[in-house]
């Protein structure tokens, strides 16, 4: 396997590869550790969020329904009232969720609620997320940050190969179920 070839792999491109780097570096030095200040007693639903709303945050939004908790998802540049990815749809069933009867949400869609936890795929999500929502009863946070190992940035896989697209995919499933976790064990001690 060539260089460029692991690359895709593990990081869907060149550029999610590079992307990758810098965002490690700035959480290494603690640039998104405010992200990991969640205040889980208040979280009453989670609100799963990338750009194109077919992949990443419908995925999260699943997976957090089938733990019986509240979720939706929306994406920050999507024309709305579209089907998820056919890829994601096919992942999704073989890995036992159903994205069959998702449909695209657009940013200007969304009601913020009180108790909402905006969960974001990538940092550049949690800045528009932060300028759009700045007065909303809201908290904001990463995905990644949530997983046994945390990563800050979990690039797009739309035009990724397919041995990415499936690490993404799976990673979007493990931070979304410890979310849940953390949100269960927190409303449970909180009463």
């Amino acid at each position: 396997m060539s260089v460029s070839e692991a690359i895709k792999n593990r990081f869907g491109s060149k550029k999610g590869m590079l992307r990758y780097f810098i965002y490690e570096v700035l959480r290494a030095v603690g640039v998104y550790r405010k992200l990991e200040k969640i205040d889980f007693t208040q979280v009453k639903r989670l609100v799963f969020v990338c750009q194109g709303n077919i992949c990443r945050s419908p995925l999260g939004e699943a997976v957090a329904r089938q733990q019986g908790f509240p979720a939706i998802s929306f994406g920050l540049d999507t024309r709305g009232n579209d089907p998820a990815d056919s890829r994601a749809i096919a992942w999704a069933q073989s890995n036992g969720y159903s994205l069959k009867n998702h449909i695209t949400t657009r940013v200007d869609q969304y009601e913020p609620q009180a108790g909402d936890l905006l969960v974001g795929m990538e940092p550049r999500h949690i800045r528009k997320l932060q300028s759009l929502f700045a007065q909303a009863p809201v908290q904001i946070t990463l995905i990644g940050l949530w997983l046994e190992s945390p990563l800050a940035y979990l690039h797009d896989p739309y035009n990724s190969k397919p041995e990415y697209f499936s690490r993404c995919e799976q990673l979007v499933v493990s931070g979304g179920i410890k979310i849940v976790h953390f949100c269960e064990v927190n409303s449970k001690d909180a009463s």
